[in-house]
């Protein structure tokens, strides 16, 4: 949500002032995010100050310009407004200084909407804070052989710690802080879940949902920002459709069409619910924006580890929102996570992706060598957040978040908002199981069934085989020389011999091992 270099030094010395659209401290500043969604204030005294800059709220007098606001403060002022920033609904960075000391404090909300990298140069005490990882990238960066182990075992994870030495991620609650001789990090340990309410009729926990998915909605700026939806034909996007055509008077639409045997089923059940709504909407076929799967990019188009795989075809579905004036983009990301069943709940069955996760995680493990399995292995002591906004909803919405950010715009994920995924946790089984609550908040406003049980979901399996056997040539002769297996991460015999079975089987557990080492090893030949 803003960059920003502060050194500490400049904190004792210097007073925050407003210039533009930055704050500047000395040789410091302090860059808000720009977007109509987002307002900032910065609030100071002769002996600290705090910068916030977070999502604005929907208000009778909307406005849509991004100024700093200004304001002097007493002591007890200044701690009223922090304490109000703290227990702000929406996503929020606050930047925290002290004369004395001096010393530092930054803090982030738990959506994670567009999460901060952290770099603290030790020599100068100089903080260098973006929601651009690639702005890292600039200098040489030292892979953190550990992170990359993990992940290139398949082991989901969301952690302060990156894939290069000395980046870190702040977000999901976590709070930094710098002194002059001194830095230290955390994760908050908020965990706002209850007890389900084994007495709730359904018909009340349905209704509560619908009324905490329809707040959530309203709590955003629509009367300053147009609206899009990602729309891809499943229950979660319909549902963020239906919510937020009931909120905004125009609102834009689009999906990407995967153009196999689940196409038409996927289209029928897109035109429904676009029936209920009033609204323009763009359909991409999948088979012309096909991942362009190279592992040398220009430098110009540079990507952190964690990106969207289908990047070319969601870039070209953000092009068009962003051409039609849309400005805030709402997205399905999170159901599984807000319906998800506890390990302690029983009667679930396993899962058929559980399976093909097994498969690919022993796939994945063959890549590695002896030194890089160990690794793998290890016990998981990164530091990791707790909280309601789970790590793999952060993780998807980190994929997303830096190509939005740089076409201005904004990501609204309402499926993952704490006071949902908050009321959700306390609904019985019966409507978790399945994602029924969702189901029968749909047939309620659909009038009909469109989800029905059973119902084939659209897929991705079979995007990326097809993408690596049409740049199966290439992608061989880059893999002749291997930055991962330089670092003694990987054995290049068995990539060779994954690609040559993906090649011959298709297989979707091959291909997400397959896929997690190739969008490794592109990251990695970015430092070299």
């Amino acid at each position: 949500m803003l960059k920003a270099t502060l050194r500490i030094g400049n904190l004792e010395n210097f007073d925050p002032a407003v210039k533009g659209c930055s704050i500047a401290i000395g040789e410091s500043y302090i860059r808000p995010f720009q977007h109509k969604s987002l307002e900032s204030s910065l609030v100071k005294n002769s002996e600290q100050w705090f910068f916030v800059i977070r999502e604005r709220q929907r208000v009778a007098d909307e406005f849509g310009t991004h100024s700093i606001a200004t304001e002097n403060a007493a002591a007890d002022q200044l701690r009223q407004h922090y304490q109000q920033c703290m227990h702000w609904p929406l996503d929020f960075v606050v930047i925290e200084a002290a004369r004395r000391g001096p010393r530092l404090r930054v803090r982030a909300g738990h959506i994670g909407s567009l999460p901060i990298y952290f770099h603290v140069e030790e020599r100068t005490r100089t903080v260098t804070l973006s929601w651009d990882f690639v702005d890292f990238l600039s200098s040489s960066r030292a892979i953190d052989a550990e992170i990359m182990a993990h992940h290139l075992s398949m082991r989901t994870f969301y952690s302060a710690r990156q894939p290069c030495m000395g980046i870190n991620l702040l977000t999901a609650g976590a709070t930094l802080y710098v002194e002059r001789a001194e830095t230290s990090f955390e994760y908050g340990s908020l965990n706002p879940f209850t007890d389900e309410l084994s007495g709730r009729e359904q018909s009340n926990g349905l209704l509560e949902f619908a009324d905490t998915l329809q707040e959530v909605v309203l709590s955003r700026p629509t009367g300053i920002c147009a609206s899009a939806v990602e729309l891809s034909g499943g229950m979660d996007s319909a549902s963020v459709a239906i919510a937020v055509g009931k909120s905004v008077e125009t609102l834009t639409c689009g999906g990407i069409l995967l153009g196999d045997g689940s196409s038409p089923r996927q289209s029928d059940r897109r035109a429904r619910v676009l029936s209920a709504l009033n609204c323009r909407d763009h359909s991409l076929e999948m088979h012309a924006h096909m991942p362009a799967i190279d592992l040398n990019l220009a430098p110009e188009r540079r990507l952190p580890l964690n990106s969207e795989y289908y990047l070319e075809a969601f870039e070209s579905l953000w092009d068009r929102f962003r051409a039609d004036g849309c400005e805030l983009i709402w997205s399905g990301i999170g159901g599984d996570e807000l319906c998800a069943c506890s390990t302690a709940e029983e009667g679930e069955p396993r899962s058929s992706s559980s399976r093909h996760l097994e498969i690919a995680v022993e796939l994945a493990e063959g890549l590695l060598t002896r030194r890089a399995l160990d690794a793998a292995r290890s016990s998981f002591l990164f530091s990791a957040p707790l909280s309601a906004t789970v790590s793999t909803f952060l993780l998807a919405s980190l994929c997303h978040a830096r190509p939005l950010a740089k076409r201005g715009l904004w990501p609204v994920r309402p499926l993952g908002d704490p006071r949902l995924i908050n009321t959700a946790a306390k609904l019985p089984l019966a409507l978790r199981a399945d994602k029924e609550v969702l189901r029968s908040y749909l047939r309620n406003r659909l009038g009909c069934d469109v989800f029905p049980h059973g119902y084939v979901k659209e897929t991705f399996a079979l995007v990326l085989p097809e993408a690596i056997a049409a740049r199966a040539d290439t992608i061989s002769s880059q893999l002749s020389s291997c930055a991962l297996a330089d670092f003694g991460l990987v054995s290049r015999e068995s990539v060779m011999t994954l690609l040559n079975r993906v090649l011959t089987t298709h297989e979707f557990s091959a291909t997400s091992a397959l896929v997690r080492f190739l969008w490794a090893e592109r990251f990695v030949r970015q430092l070299c």
